[in-house]
C-alpha cells in the first residue's frame, strides 16, 4: 500500500537526489552534472523547506520512497484579474517501477489542493511528454505563449 506525506526539511538530500535521477532521464546530463544538481539542489530544498517557499509531498512503499512532487511560491506584479501569486509544479517524478499505478495522479492532487489552500490561483508546469496525459487529465492547458531567455 502507497502512503504519502509532506516533506520535510530532513528530506532535503532524498529530494536531491530523486532530482537529480529525474534530471539524467530527462535531459541525459552527465554524471558529473547529476551531481552538481544534486548538490545545488539539497541547498535549495534545505532553504526552501524551511522558509516553506516550496512545498512538496511524497509517496511512500513501506519506508521506501517511491515517487515525489514539488510546488514552489512565488510572487510576481499583479495584472488585470491575476494577484501576481503564482505557484510552479516541479519534482514530479515517479520510479518506473511504480508508474501507471495511480501515484502521480494522487502526488498532483495533493499539491493542486496545496497551492488552493495558500490562495494560490495559476498554478504552472513544464511537462515531459510521458507527465503530459496526467496533467491533461487534470485540466491543465498547454499554453506555447511563454518565452526563455538564457543569459549565460
Amino acid at each position: 500500500m502507497i502512503n504519502y506525506r509532506k516533506a520535510t526539511v530532513n528530506d532535503s538530500d532524498i529530494l536531491a537526489k530523486i532530482r537529480s535521477i529525474f534530471m539524467v532521464e530527462v535531459a541525459g546530463c552527465s554524471e558529473t552534472e547529476r551531481i552538481e544538481v544534486e548538490n545545488t539542489n539539497k541547498i535549495y530544498f534545505e532553504k526552501a523547506l524551511a522558509d516553506d517557499s516550496f512545498a512538496a509531498w511524497i509517496a511512500l512503499d513501506d519506508d521506501k520512497i517511491v515517487a515525489t512532487s514539488g510546488l514552489s511560491f512565488s510572487v510576481v506584479p499583479p495584472a488585470f484579474k491575476f494577484d501576481g501569486k503564482l505557484a510552479y509544479i516541479m519534482n514530479m517524478f515517479t520510479f518506473p517501477e511504480y508508474r501507471n499505478q495511480g501515484i502521480g495522479t494522487e502526488l498532483l492532487k495533493r499539491v493542486v489542493e496545496e497551492a488552493k489552500n495558500r490562495g494560490y490561483k495559476i498554478i504552472k508546469l513544464n511537462a515531459t511528454e510521458m507527465g503530459r496525459p496526467l496533467y491533461e487529465k487534470y485540466e491543465f492547458k498547454d499554453s506555447h505563449g511563454e518565452m526563455i531567455f538564457n543569459a549565460e
